[in-house]
């Protein structure tokens, strides 16, 4: 029954993963930001940056989902005073990609801390600018310090794809329904299914965890 549908089910995971690319690069983006604004010697950005981690990091993903489509579209529209629709994919992708951005920013803020400060005097002794001190001297190493614990989350970041079908989003669990509507069948297509998130996840975190300890690894001069 699942190879028969086999080629409906396969747009369905890449969905999956166009969700979780995008996802993947909101959560990056402002949970960095937020890390910033965690370290930042102003309590104001710090207390800014704390707000955001302790609010998206304990949302739950199915609750964020839901009032990011439907209730989010409301308040923007009421504020501005027109009619606001988000496209599902829309929805799903800043969802996730909020509630993973307060573990990254955790996971970005201890890297960071965990930079001998000498590294950082080293790059004001040399004249560099705070931001190119950053993006040269603290990133490297903290990218390199952050990667087990990164893909820890990049895998369940993947897993939580899998809800965004709540909001009818095409993805492989979407297409699972409608062909259980029309074929009533469910055992062996939700068990192919779940088969086939579990291999994905294994195979593909395998490479990335053997290529990253690899990468990290090295010795760069």
């Amino acid at each position: 029954m699942f190879w028969e549908y086999r080629l409906v089910l396969l747009r369905g995971l890449a969905f999956n993963a166009y969700v979780f690319l995008a996802a993947a690069a909101v959560a990056l983006s402002v949970g960095l930001i937020a890390a910033l604004l965690r370290i930042n010697r102003a309590w104001p950005f710090r207390w800014i940056g704390t707000l955001h981690v302790e609010v998206f990091r304990n949302a739950p993903d199915y609750i964020m989902v839901v009032w990011v489509h439907f209730v989010l579209p409301l308040l923007l529209g009421a504020a501005i005073g027109r009619r606001i629709e988000f496209h599902p994919f829309v929805s799903a992708v800043i969802a996730l990609g909020f509630v993973y951005s307060g573990y990254f920013a955790e996971t970005f803020r201890a890297g960071i801390q965990s930079i001998p400060l000498g590294h950082i005097e080293a790059g004001r002794s040399c004249g560099m600018s705070e931001f190119l001190i950053l993006r040269r001297v603290v990133l490297p190493q903290v990218v390199r310090r952050m990667l087990p614990e990164a893909i820890n989350q990049f895998v369940s970041l993947f897993k939580a794809t899998t809800i965004v079908s709540l909001i009818a989003v095409p993805d492989l669990m979407y297409q699972v329904s409608m062909v259980i509507q029309q074929e009533m069948k469910p055992l062996p297509l939700y068990t192919s299914a779940a088969l086939t998130y579990f291999a994905v996840i294994y195979v593909v975190a395998g490479l990335v965890r053997l290529l990253s300890e690899r990468w990290r690894n090295r010795i760069y001069a």
